[in-house]
Formats: C-alpha cells, sequence, structure tokens
C-alpha cells in the first residue's frame, strides 16, 4: 500500500527566522507589530512564530514539505470561512511568497485562536455543528485535493489503512494482535471491502483533523473558541472529519453533536463505521490509554459491516 506522507525534500535545511526577519514580514501587514515572543514547532511541519499577544506568522518547515500540506491552500480556506464561521478559525492577515536574505520564505500571517488546546469533550457538542457548517460551506474543488469518485476514496483509505499496518513495529506486533479482534491484514481488508462501489454524497470541505491539537477551548469556560489549521484540508465523505478522537466514546458523542438530531443515511453510517475501526486502530497501535475501549470498539463495528 502507498503511504500517505511523502516529503519532497527531506535533506533541506530548516533555518529559524531571524527574529528582525519576522517582524519585517508581519509588519506588511500589521504596522504595529513589536516583538516575537516564542517559536512554536509543535505541529512538525510548520514553524509559527507568534508575535505580540495576537499575532501568528506560520511557515512551512523545508524539511518537512509534503504534498497535501500547503499554506496557499490555508490562505485561500481561511479567507473562504471568514464570513461563515467568524471568529472560530484564525483571520487571515495576509499570505505571500518572498526572496529574502534568509532565502525564499512562503508565510501566512493571521491572528492567533485565544485559548488552548483541550482534550476536554465538553467542546464536542460545539464542534459537531461548526464542522456541520464548515462541510455545507461551498468550495472550489480545483483549489484541495478532492476525492470525487469511490475509486478516489477507496486510495485514500487504502493509503491511510496502509499508513498504519506500516507504523507497527516488531516489537508492538504481539501486543497489537492481542487487542484486535482478529490479525491485522484482515481487519484492514474487511473494512476497505466494506467501502461502496457508489457515492451518493458528493465531497465536502473537511479540515483533515479537529481533534485535540487543533481544536481550543477558553481555559475560563470551557467552551470551544475555535479551530486551527486548515494546511492538510481536502474534500471527501463528510463521515472521515468525525473520527479524530481518541475515546470511542467522544467520537460517538461528536457524530451526535453533528447530526444534531436528524437521521443518518445508510452511507454515512458505513463511511462513519469505517472511520471509527480506523480510528480504532490508531489507538491501538500507538498504545492510547483508549486503547482497550478502542479495541472493543473496533471488535463491535467489524461485525457489523
Amino acid at each position: 500500500m502507498g503511504r500517505m506522507d511523502v516529503y519532497t525534500q527531506p535533506e533541506a535545511a530548516d533555518p529559524v527566522l531571524n527574529p528582525d526577519l519576522v517582524l519585517e514580514l508581519v509588519r506588511r501587514h500589521v504596522t504595529q507589530a513589536s516583538r516575537v515572543t516564542a517559536v512554536d514547532e509543535s505541529g512538525g511541519e510548520a514553524r509559527v512564530y507568534l508575535v505580540d499577544a495576537d499575532v501568528v506568522l506560520k511557515t512551512q518547515r523545508p524539511h518537512r514539505l509534503r504534498p497535501r500540506t500547503s499554506l496557499a491552500k490555508e490562505a485561500y480556506l481561511l479567507d473562504l470561512l471568514a464570513p461563515v464561521l467568524g471568529d472560530r478559525v484564525p483571520r487571515l492577515l495576509g499570505y505571500d511568497r518572498i526572496d529574502t536574505g534568509q532565502g525564499a520564505v512562503e508565510y501566512i500571517c493571521m491572528t492567533r485562536m485565544p485559548g488552548r488546546a483541550t482534550r476536554d469533550p465538553g467542546v464536542l457538542s460545539e464542534l459537531g455543528p461548526l464542522l456541520r457548517t464548515l462541510h455545507a460551506t461551498p468550495v472550489d474543488l480545483a483549489r484541495l485535493p478532492a476525492d470525487t469518485t469511490a475509486t478516489a476514496l477507496r486510495r485514500r483509505l487504502e493509503n491511510g489503512f496502509g499508513d498504519i499496518a506500516d507504523g507497527v513495529g516488531e516489537g508492538d506486533q504481539a501486543r497489537v494482535e492481542g487487542l484486535l479482534p482478529a490479525p491485522l491484514p484482515e481487519v484492514i481488508g474487511r473494512a476497505l471491502a466494506a467501502l461502496p462501489d457508489h457515492l451518493s454524497q458528493a465531497p465536502v470541505l473537511l479540515h483533515s483533523n479537529p481533534g485535540t491539537s487543533h481544536v481550543f477551548a477558553d481555559p475560563g469556560s470551557g467552551r470551544l473558541a475555535g479551530v486551527i489549521d486548515f494546511g492538510d484540508s481536502y474534500a471527501s465523505h463528510p463521515a472521515l472529519d468525525l473520527h479524530r478522537w481518541a475515546d470511542p466514546a467522544d467520537r460517538i458523542a461528536l457524530r451526535g453533536a453533528y447530526l444534531g438530531g436528524e437521521a443518518a443515511t445508510p452511507e454515512f453510517d458505513r463511511m462513519w463505521t469505517i472511520a471509527m475501526i480506523y480510528a480504532d486502530l490508531l489507538a491501538v497501535r500507538g498504545g492510547s490509554p483508549h486503547a482497550a475501549n478502542a479495541a472493543a470498539d473496533l471488535a463491535a463495528r467489524l461485525d457489523t459491516l
């Protein structure tokens, strides 16, 4: 199976921009910017420079450049989503690619999301409707990767499940197999065999990972502040945006909030079941604290396919 992520220039240098250059770039859009307060590399592919209290300059790290991540795409989507999601997404202040004394720099300048990344499932009741609004937003499919056919969707999931299988090391194999109701290749094969041959649902704009690292909450009230990082967004089946929380109970709660009491179509339920199996495998493979619950959830869902 092919891999989802291929880094196109893994040997490229990865310099941190000089603070003076960061301020020069930010001041093209925020004239009063005064100080770089921190540099955050926790995103892996991106480097974020925090400026003053409320501005972010985001660049893509050269050695982590991959086809599915795009700052230009993220800038387009932040501009597109501003009228519908308001302050629950960062506000785009500027985007450009320029040559500097430190080489070519592509960047986004945007507002900083207040609050903190959260693992609190209390935000799911608000996150569900936010994702429903996101998915209903018309988008130019030519501007982002899109699964416009059942074949394209199958290829995406084959690659995703393949990444899971490839990520099980020799030292983890016994632990993983001990939790699963069937050998890993059989579990993956049964999930892929359940994919529909034809899709009635047109592809919609997905965040791609509205999970605990990208969902922010207000630390005082615990309420949802917003969602960040649209660099990996793509268009596909909406059920694929509802499985990024490790605890199966949280994913079930998110699905309920997303549907808002409406009945799901059989196709939606099938795709969500496959996405749940994928998420359960991730939790089992990664040794999550929720691995045992995920394995039980996987076994139950596998029996419904």
